[in-house]
């Protein structure tokens, strides 16, 4: 299917609230469903994301691992394919659910995700031994034919690997939004103090907000983005957990009102690791006001 918002993204429309993403899909899937996959991917369950991603309003594939490199970490007999198939499939669902949810009031992009190509926890991870970032350049093209919008970058810790995937969005004509992961000090991970990229996701709030109340304004305009972590431990502690850590509901979506009161141009919000509908139903009504049930 043609993409139906690629040339006029409306979340970017200044006198729009910020749209609404969908919680953190792998780690809902993995410990209230169930469904434990290798490296944490979503790719082959795409049929059992619909109850955490219909509340939303900026929906992302479920193929943040879905890069030639994972794919082949993942035993595909053959990845290439499995790279086009899984990429179809995924915006193919999302789309369906759009035709059934969207309204003229409510208008719903659909984001190609896209992961780190290393292991997206440790700064110094180098991508030359996977033929540099442009091993990406598959999963984007195959993204872009199969009708997404737009890409999200997530949880990556290597400018040198954002720069270049940033070019082949370009390249493929899509827009492309990229959001780090940080340290639990607000500091992209190797200590990297930010203040010139585009989100932020797989940190809780107490990690960056003290980060973001002393930056300049003009830093923050920069930022466009915040998929949080419902709990307050880091990266570390999180891949030792045997349990979900969902941390506090309602702290976590307070926190999200003051993270947009400072950021004058957040445009999606929503969750990430430990999150699910509960948390992003709470984001939603202290950021964009209570959402009726139908």
């Amino acid at each position: 299917m043609a993409p139906k918002y690629r040339n006029h993204l409306p979340h970017l429309d200044p006198n729009r609230k910020p749209f609404l993403a969908e919680g953190g899909l792998e780690t809902d899937l993995i410990f209230r469903k169930g469904a434990r996959r290798p490296y944490a991917t979503a790719t082959p369950l795409t049929s059992t994301s619909r109850a955490a991603i219909a509340p939303a309003s900026s929906w992302t594939t479920p193929t943040w691992r879905l890069s030639e490199p994972w794919a082949r970490r993942l035993n595909y007999n053959d990845p290439a394919e499995k790279v086009i198939n899984a990429s179809r499939e995924s915006v193919e669902l999302l789309e369906s659910l759009r035709d059934e949810l969207e309204t003229e009031e409510t208008p719903i992009v659909i984001s190609g995700s896209l992961g780190s190509l290393a292991d997206a926890y440790k700064s110094t991870h180098d991508t030359s031994s996977l033929n540099g970032p442009a091993t990406a350049r598959s999963q984007i093209s195959a993204l872009a034919a199969a009708g997404v919008d737009m890409l999200a970058l997530m949880t990556t810790s290597s400018p040198t690997e954002a720069i270049a995937i940033i070019e082949l969005a370009r390249d493929a004509g899509l827009p492309i939004t990229v959001s780090f992961s940080l340290e639990d000090d607000g500091a992209r991970l190797g200590n990297h103090k930010y203040a010139s990229y585009f989100g932020i996701n797989c940190a809780h709030p107490s990690h960056f907000l003290p980060v973001l109340r002393t930056m300049h304004p003009d830093q923050r305009k920069r930022i466009g983005l915040i998929r949080a972590n419902a709990s307050e431990k880091s990266h570390k502690e999180l891949d030792n957990s045997a349990v979900l850590e969902r941390g506090d509901v309602e702290a976590l979506a307070e926190s999200y009102k003051e993270i947009c009161e400072l950021l004058p141009r957040v445009m999606v919000v929503g969750g990430c690791c430990g999150t699910d509908e509960e948390h992003v139903a709470a984001i939603a009504e202290k950021v964009l006001g209570k959402i009726e049930e139908d």
